[in-house]
This record gives C-alpha cells, structure tokens and sequence, in this order.
C-alpha cells in the first residue's frame, strides 16, 4: 500500500511539473507572438515598396528625443447692429440717435502658450509625453500619426478668455436737456448736433470669462510615396535624401463652440446681435502640394500648402434677450440730469450684476461653401545619430451667421533634438 501511495505521489509530481513547463511555454510562446507582432507593426509603418535613391530608413531602431511646442489661438469677431435701434432719440433714449450701422469686433487672443516633453520611438512606432509650462492656462491634447502614405493629426484645445481687444465703429447725434423745466420738448432739449462718428479700439475685460473649445482634426493621402517621405520632415523616422515632391489630397473637420451666455455679459450678447453662444461645424476637402528640398546631405526643408473647400458648413446659435439697452438709457438719462447740476459729473457706473438676459431659443443654419487653406512648413538636420527639428502649422477657418461672421486663426510650432539608439 505505501509502494503504490509513494508511486502516486511520484506520479502526481511528475505531472505538476510537465503541465507547469507546458504552461510556462505557453507563456513564452504568447509573450513572442506578442513581441513579434509589435515589431511587425513598427516595422510596417517604415518604408516598404519605396525608391531607396530618395527615401532611407535609419540602422539605429530606437529614438529619444526632447521636445517643445509654443501654440497660439487668434478668434476675430464682427457683428453689426442698427444704430438707430440702439440709440433711437426718443422714449427712455432721448439724447442720442443712430446713425446708420454700428460695427463691433471684439478680438480674443490666447496667451502663447508652451510646453516640454519627451518621445520614445521604435521603429515606427512612438509614444511621447508633454507638460505645460507657461502661457495659455488652458487644456491641450495633441495627437499625430504618420505613415508611407498618409498624415493624421487631431487637435483639442479649451480655454477661458478674460478680456479682449474690441474695435468700435459708428455715428450719431447728440442733445442735450436746455430747460428741464420748460413745458414743450423743444424748449427742454438743445437742438440735434451734427452726426459725429467714432472708431476707437480698446482692451475690455468680460464680467464673465468667455469660454472657447476647438477641435481639428485633418488627414492628407500623399500620392508619390515611393519618393516623398512626410515623416522624415515630421517625426524623423525615414530620411529623405533627395529631393522631391507629391501631390497630396486631404480631409479636414473643425468643430468651434464660442459661449458668453452670462447674464452678466448682456452687452457683448446685445452687441453681438443677440447671439450669447455660437457653435461650428465645417469639413472640407482639398488637394495641394508638398515638397522635400535637400540642399545638402543631412538638411531638409520641407513645405506644404493645401487650399481646402468647406463642403459642410454649419452653424448653430442661442441668441437672448436682455435688459442692457434699458439700464444703458437710465443711465445715460440720469448722467445729463447730473451735469445740470454740476457740470464735473462723473458717469455713473453700469453694474453688470444688474443685467438679466432670457433666452429666445435655438437657431441652425447651414452656410454657402467656404474656402479656407492649411499650410506647413518643417525644418530638419540629421547627423548620424543626431537630429534636430522645427515644423509648425497654420490653420484659418472662417465662419458667418447673419450679420455676425468672423474667422479663427491656429497655429503650432514644434521642436525637438534627438538621438538614435
């Protein structure tokens, strides 16, 4: 009994072992087919079926390098309103009357803003890391990908705007009260001055902070990829080592959403037609050309302009009503009543916690075909293990809803300094 117990045991051991070495070549095989797979997959985004004369892969498969990015968003804005709706002369606005069109363009620009980081690259593939270091407060994700034959990026960005720089533009006439006790009007107010215009620009801040979000995304299919390498200009995988250029066509989706729906920003809203949030939809198609120049060995300039047509364009408002235009006429009532009594009065100050605005709905419109552009431009010198590079972008995309329209402008440089492994 104990020879057959000590058999068993023997047995059971014997088993444990075979399936535990079973198991852990299993474990092997799955981490090799893993790896493997990886490898293929860094390997395949390199170049495969291209003309080695112009494009090259580096012997050294691993790339750190240190990087940097400096970003900047310019909003213009313009929207004109009826002066004599504004100023009509009459009722609670007695000493002013319109005259004509009154233009308001408020310019939001974000502070420049900068951040560092780090990238690790194999082969094709790459994985990086960025922090903010000063400038614009706001959030930033960045995503880019490039192939043989194809370029993806996509961009968000969302931030606050505390104040502006506002472009003012309009005329109207004057009048002042001559005998408040008079019994006729003719008597109580001076006659109509002659209209007197006004274009000034000055830095406002918001009572409430102006929040914008955008998000860009743009692909290009390059049509010479046996010859043109995007990524040796872009993420300095390939090296191009002569010289040449390729048709390209591409696909770009911007989405905008522009929110000032406080009630204490119920002037900018009145200014601004009533609208107090502007959302935009836009994707266009085009086509353009890039090129590879390499003036000597290791230099490469790199440089692409696409014209694009906006196929869908879109747009969707909230406009509001408010009381702005009546506490403005109080105010300004009160104030002439003042300079009766002393001619050094001051203006007395409109509170922005006093304004209430109430919403008169939703509004979607789609707009006529637009042109808007892309371009690009990328600096790059290679040693054998080293590199150094710049490449920045510039996008403009322009939008209109009703008398109110204006344009976005976003751009990027990037920078960095690596070496190969």
């Amino acid at each position: 009994m104990k020879s057959i117990t000590m058999k068993s045991k023997l047995m059971m051991s014997l088993c444990a072992m075979l399936i535990s070495s079973v198991a852990m070549a299993q474990v092997e095989v799955e981490s090799n087919n893993i790896f493997h797979r990886v490898k293929k997959i860094a390997e395949a985004t390199m170049v495969h079926g291209v003309d080695t004369n112009y494009i090259k892969t580096p012997d050294l498969p691993w790339q750190v390098s240190i990087k940097s990015r400096v970003s900047q968003t310019d909003l213009q804005m313009h929207s004109t309103i009826d002066g004599g709706d504004l100023f009509d002369g009459g009722g609670t606005m007695p000493l002013i009357m319109g005259v004509g069109d009154m233009a308001t363009d408020p310019r939001i620009m974000t502070r420049v803003s900068t951040s560092m980081g780090v990238k690790v690259g194999y082969k094709g593939l790459s994985v990086s890391y960025s922090f903010p270091v000063g400038g614009d407060k706001g959030q930033n994700i960045s995503l880019r990908t490039a192939g043989r034959w194809f370029s993806i990026n996509l961009r968000w960005h969302k931030f606050k705007a505390k104040q502006a720089r506002i472009h003012y533009a309009g005329a109207a006439k004057f009048r002042w009260i001559d005998d408040p006790y008079a019994e006729t009007e003719e008597d109580f107010f001076t006659d109509w001055s002659e209209p007197q215009s006004w274009d000034a620009t000055e830095k406002e801040p918001f009572a409430s902070p102006v929040k914008l979000q955008t998000l860009i995304f743009d692909g290009c299919y390059i049509f010479n990829h046996k010859k043109f390498s995007y990524a040796a200009a872009y993420t300095q995988k390939t090296y191009q080592v002569r010289s040449a250029g390729s048709p390209i066509a591409g696909l770009m989706a911007y989405y905008a959403d522009f929110k000032y729906n406080d009630p204490r920003n119920a002037d900018l809203i009145y200014e601004m037609n009533g609208i107090g949030r502007l959302r935009q939809y836009q994707v266009s198609v085009g086509a353009g050309y890039a090129y590879n120049f390499v003036p000597f060995k290791g230099m490469l300039i790199s440089g692409m302009f696409m014209p694009m047509m906006t196929v869908v364009n879109r747009t969707k408002t909230n406009t509001y009503t408010s009381n702005f235009k009546e506490l403005a006429h109080s105010h300004l009532t009160d104030y002439a009543l003042a300079l009766l009594e002393d001619e050094n009065a001051e203006f007395p100050e409109v509170s922005p916690d006093g304004y209430q605005i109430e919403s008169t709905g939703s509004h979607s419109r789609n707009n006529r075909l637009a042109l808007n552009f892309t371009a690009r431009l990328s600096l790059t010198y290679n040693w054998d293990r080293y590199f150094i590079n710049a490449n920045g972008q510039f996008n403009n995309f322009n939008y209109k809803h009703d008398a109110m329209h204006g344009h976005l402008n976003d751009w990027f440089i990037n920078a960095s300094v690596g070496v190969r492994l």
